[in-house]
């Protein structure tokens, strides 16, 4: 079985990310003042999670609902090889869902940042990303998430989440190591300025979910998505925190 994968690139940070074994938290950019006037907020669903996995080989632009935490230095395509069985190719993605269904990885995201945010003291609703009132996300040249459009009359603002998990790799000569990626954005209502944006960029490179080859990882797949679902959902916690100083 041939597993077609896409990754997030890691570049110069990667290298000092496996000298340190575990990437520093990212702190988050808050406009404290403005945040302050916030007292609604309108949490756009991300969907279902898109796991990824493979090599870094070169920069290219991920796409794709799930694909979406183009940050850092870009994105790139791997191949692996998987020789137990002759399927056609499947995207990483593909393979977690034929095993183990729809792991509700995002729900269980979701879910956890809207309580921080309700913990906070914000009034929170949910919307679907096709909700034709929201306001227009897109990437900017260094792949940071702005909003533009007409005043949003839903609420004060908007939070925006767009994170993914991956099974990385700097080289052929490198383990598969865990890898969380993206942004949790949220925009003003009428304005759209970024009133926080907390990025995500968490990895571990010696820990119990360290693979020497894709075959690996397809083989322990229940255990291997275990460890996604662990690394992402502690963002859960940073998210909190930059939240702590702000009281609505």
């Amino acid at each position: 079985m041939q597993v077609k994968s896409k990754l997030l690139s890691l570049g110069a940070i990667v290298a000092l990310s496996v000298l340190a074994g575990c990437a520093a938290e990212p702190r988050a950019e808050v406009d404290a003042g403005k945040l302050r006037t916030v007292r609604t907020v309108t949490v756009v669903y991300p969907g279902k999670t898109v796991y990824s996995g493979g090599r870094a080989q070169m920069p290219l632009l991920m796409t794709g609902g799930g694909l979406i935490g183009a940050a850092l230095t870009g994105t790139v395509t791997g191949l692996a090889n998987a020789s137990t069985a002759k399927q056609n190719r499947l995207a990483f993605d593909d393979v977690v869902t034929a095993k183990l269904g729809d792991t509700k990885l995002n729900r269980r995201f979701t879910d956890g940042i809207e309580a921080s945010l309700r913990t906070h003291g914000y009034v929170v609703n949910e919307v679907d990303a096709s909700t034709p009132s929201l306001p227009t996300f897109s990437r900017d040249e260094h792949n940071r998430w702005h909003a533009s459009g007409p005043v949003y009359p839903g609420s004060d603002a908007v939070l925006l989440i767009r994170v993914s998990p991956a099974y990385s790799s700097g080289g052929p000569m490198s383990a598969y190591t865990r890898l969380i990626v993206g942004e949790v954005d949220m925009f003003s209502g009428d304005t759209h300025e970024v009133l926080l944006r907390q990025h995500v960029y968490w990895m571990k490179t010696i820990d119990p979910y360290t693979y020497h080859f894709m075959d690996d990882i397809v083989a322990d797949l229940p255990h291997a998505i275990s460890g996604l679902d662990e690394g992402m959902m502690a963002q859960v916690d940073v998210f909190s925190k930059s939240l702590d100083s702000i009281q609505p």
